[in-house]
């Protein structure tokens, strides 16, 4: 069967949302805020994710038949993290809990206040391949799809990521690292795009 990518309809981004839930809470920072229990994890990502892609504007879904297997969604201009955050959470907290600690989800709601790009740009992610299909080109076709939509439209795209080798993923597709932050035990890597 062929990978099908393209714009996803408004009734498969709950689909796509729970790819992104899956795919991420295995990831060092979903570990780090929520720690070992993988029902704590994959629930708490799939309650973040499956929301937040329904919110977003167009898009980018992988589809086998009627399944959707990826997604490569991302937040407009002035409706990323750092411009919606509420204000008690843009300044991370003065001390960090155990795992699963509600201070962990505020850290990382501030590290990324802290570190948004100041300039109009589009926020990507999230960027999600059905773990089973993980490694299989999927998601650079989106992320093509995604940078030629920025082209088009001469937009600044920008990113966090938890995974180096995400960023040699993002490297390949013309992302630049901006910022590399290790707190905590965690690192972030920011990236940012100009377009082409």
């Amino acid at each position: 069967m062929d990978v099908e990518v393209r714009l996803l309809r408004d009734d498969e981004r709950a689909a796509a949302g729970g790819v992104a839930g899956r795919a991420l809470a295995d990831g060092p920072m979903a570990r780090w805020v929520y720690g070992d229990p993988p029902v704590l994890r994959v629930g708490s990502t799939l309650d973040i994710f499956v929301g937040y892609v329904q919110t977003l504007p167009e898009p980018i879904g992988a589809l086998i038949g009627d399944h959707v297997v990826g997604v490569c969604a991302s937040a407009p201009p002035g409706g990323c993290v750092g411009s919606v955050a509420p204000e008690e959470w843009r300044t991370p907290p003065a001390v960090i809990g155990d795992p699963g600690d509600l201070s962990r989800q505020h850290y990382t709601w501030g590290l990324m206040c802290a570190h948004d790009l100041p300039e109009r740009h589009w926020h990507l992610g999230p960027v999600s391949v059905e773990p089973g299909l993980q490694g299989a080109g999927i998601g650079a076709r989106m992320l093509t799809m995604f940078g030629e939509r920025m082209d088009e439209a001469g937009e600044v795209a920008w990113l966090e990521t938890d995974k180096p080798e995400n960023v040699v993923f993002y490297r390949r597709a013309g992302w630049d690292v901006i910022d590399e932050v290790n707190e905590h035990g965690l690192t972030t890597w920011f990236m940012r795009r100009d377009p082409r």
